[in-house]
């Protein structure tokens, strides 16, 4: 009797993207078949993928120093 698994992923162009590991199958040739789920509650973008696409920043080290300078010439003592 042939055994299998569904696990749900998704699909990035040409690349398929597992939502976790596949144990229930032995090593070997697999056969793949790919649907859409609809209504599939989204999951939030990795957090890494997130930071990637910001844009690039243009401050220099010397900007964000005198930053925290000036910031910290304003503090007053502790408590």
């Amino acid at each position: 009797m042939e055994r299998g698994a569904v696990i749900r992923g998704r699909l990035r162009g040409r690349v398929i993207e597992l939502d976790e590991p596949v144990d229930d199958v032995d090593e070997g040739e697999v056969e793949v078949q790919i649907r859409s789920v609809q209504g599939a509650t989204p999951r939030p973008p990795d957090v890494l993928d997130v930071i990637a696409a910001l844009p690039e920043g243009h401050r220099t080290k010397a900007d964000i120093d005198q930053q925290l300078a000036d910031d910290r010439s304003g503090w007053s003592g502790r408590g």
